[in-house]
């Protein structure tokens, strides 16, 4: 499973260093956070360094204004009512214009979000489908799934997506899911249990999958063979939320913390419980492993306290996705067996790193991990019930 970097506001700097950190990787546009004028130049810079484009069209809310979206010559200025009817013709001849100009790996078809799972809303998706082979046959296909909570939440309705795109002439889907209630960690085992099946479902049909704005509560995507997860600095860019796709009365901004992610304990600390462990020598067991270390955040386990070392948004976004994309590509095992395991395993080991850190009174307070470990044990056990045979089969052709 690979990581591919999720844009957003003020990334452009960060995806360029992401893909000189690998060598390689892929951004995920996002036309709301860079011009017109400006997206074919950024695209070249990510191009000379071994990166690969995708666009997001962001057509999930088209009934929303969103100011920098409108600029786009694809997105659509009225009649909204056809576009939900599937009449999307306009639009994704100017979007297949767009992709050629960044030059991008795949054309990512745009899709409103489902509220409801049906032959409607089927017919509306092959429609766009149809488009995109009469306006841009030379690009492969990828064909946004953007699901409201409560369809996630409802497995027949999962089970249907799932017949649906069996029907599709697409190389791969593209899926954005809105969290069940307003929290960055999703604390609803169906939920996660349901996006497990989702993937595998599709995988099955040998197309490819992508999550977006997706965190590290998802590596248990790597038990579905998801082929890559997106994520990026901002937690608007790690947790799909309608508002983000609608421009409203800017409100004041406050103070933002900084936060550090623990790969091993998958778990975010603020900085002043970074210098409490410090203090009683327990900051070492933060560390990242030797696989995971990495320049932004090597400063913090030297010999000053943390909050004294200058870490700062900056260094804690760039560790963040640089340890995110280590544990994607170490996800995925030989077999499925292996792959649940060492999944288990890592929840193990992050819970009873978290207890004893809980014990001396360091927590990660909204971004500790701790009570979202059940939720995901829970979430696999229930897809295993369902996938552990098929998968196990078929792990080698998926």
């Amino acid at each position: 499973m690979e990581l591919f970097i999720q844009m957003g506001h003020g990334m452009q700097s960060l995806a360029e260093e992401h893909i000189e950190d690998f060598g390689s990787g892929t951004i995920i546009i996002s036309p709301m956070n860079i011009i017109p004028k400006s997206i074919g130049g950024f695209a070249g810079k990510i191009h000379k360094k071994n990166g690969s484009i995708l666009v997001d069209p962001q057509l999930y809310y088209p009934r929303k204004f969103q100011k920098n979206l409108a600029k786009y010559a694809y997105w659509p200025q009225d009649e909204f009512t056809m576009l939900e009817s599937g009449g999307l013709d306009d639009t994704i001849h100017k979007l297949v214009e767009l992709n050629r100009e960044v030059d991008s790996e795949s054309l990512i078809l745009p899709a409103f979000t489902a509220t409801k799972i049906d032959d409607l809303w089927n017919r509306v998706q092959k429609m766009a489908i149809n488009c995109a082979k009469k306006y841009g046959a030379e690009f492969s296909r990828i064909h946004t799934i953007s699901l409201s909570g409560d369809v996630m939440n409802d497995e027949e309705q999962i089970e249907k997506v799932i017949a649906y795109v069996e029907e599709w002439e697409v190389d791969g889907v593209y899926i954005v899911c809105e969290h069940p209630e307003r929290y960055y960690l999703v604390d609803k085992p169906l939920w996660v249990s349901n996006l497990l099946s989702l993937i595998a479902g599709i995988k099955r049909q040998h197309k490819k999958t992508i999550v977006g704005y997706a965190s590290h509560q998802l590596l248990c995507l790597s038990l579905a063979k998801c082929d890559a997860i997106a994520s990026g600095n901002f937690l608007n860019l790690r947790w799909f939320q309608p508002e983000h796709f609608e421009t409203v009365e800017e409100k004041n901004i406050s103070r933002r913390a900084i936060w550090y992610y623990s790969p091993q304990a998958l778990s975010e600390f603020k900085i002043p419980f970074l210098d409490i462990a410090k203090r009683m020598n327990l900051l070492n067991k933060l560390k990242p492993a030797a696989s995971m270390e990495n320049p932004y955040s090597d400063m913090l386990f030297g010999l000053g306290l943390p909050s004294s070392t200058g870490f700062g948004e900056k260094e804690a976004f760039r560790h963040y996705l640089f340890c995110l994309r280590k544990q994607c590509q170490m996800s995925v095992r030989e077999t499925y067996k292996e792959t649940r395991d060492a999944h288990l395993l890592l929840l193990e080991t992050a819970e009873q790193l978290l207890a004893g850190l809980r014990e001396k009174g360091i927590r990660g307070q909204d971004r500790d991990f701790g009570e979202i470990i059940d939720v995901n044990r829970a979430a696999i056990a229930a897809y295993d019930m369902a996938y552990q045979f098929p998968l196990s089969q078929e792990w080698n052709c998926l």
